[in-house]
């Protein structure tokens, strides 16, 4: 993707969640998105095809989201800018402003084996306390791991593991 158009995601999905003015409606139009880029999913070809109009496309958009007008409306929109290549991404950058109107921290922990639902309790917690929010981390085995865990969150990697550790310390004792 080029500046370009990580430029228009971001003003594309600052707009979109801007409609919103509670947190509810922001989650609710966040939900719209989300299923609206689902339901056309597998018309991927047909809106981006040079052989279909413009006029065809923004109907096809009206018949799959009969229930979400305004959704449509957004959609019929990046097509008129021929931007509807960046709906899955502007749905991704929706939801992570929905997470911050939320407070929400989003993480994902790999581990070598599955962590009970106490540990992974209190991995949350400490990824709350660090952040400052409400963390919600997605759980993942890394048959790789020897040990420990590996986080990432809001773009940074927090390496806990074993092989993590052994490689510090080779690096301070090389020093």
């Amino acid at each position: 993707m080029n500046s370009s158009d990580r430029i228009a995601l971001q003003r594309y999905a600052a707009a979109y969640d801007g409609l919103s003015v509670t947190n509810e409606e922001a989650a609710l139009r966040a939900a719209d998105l989300r299923a609206a880029e689902q339901a056309l999913a597998s018309a991927g070809e047909y809106m981006t095809s040079p052989r279909v109009s413009l006029l065809q496309k923004k109907e096809a958009v009206r018949d799959a989201l009969k229930t979400a007008p305004q959704t449509a409306a957004f959609i019929e929109l990046l097509l008129d800018a021929k931007r509807y290549s960046l709906l899955p991404a502007i749905t991704r950058q929706v939801e992570e402003l929905l997470n911050g109107r939320l407070n929400i921290i989003r993480a994902e922990v790999y581990s070598a084996r599955e962590l009970s639902a106490e540990q992974k309790k209190k991995t949350e917690e400490a990824l709350s306390a660090r952040y400052g929010g409400k963390a919600e981390a997605s759980f993942h085995t890394d048959p790789n791991l020897l040990g420990g865990l590996k986080i990432w969150c809001r773009g940074e990697l927090v390496d806990g593991s074993l092989q993590g550790q052994l490689a510090k310390l080779r690096e301070e004792l090389t020093k």
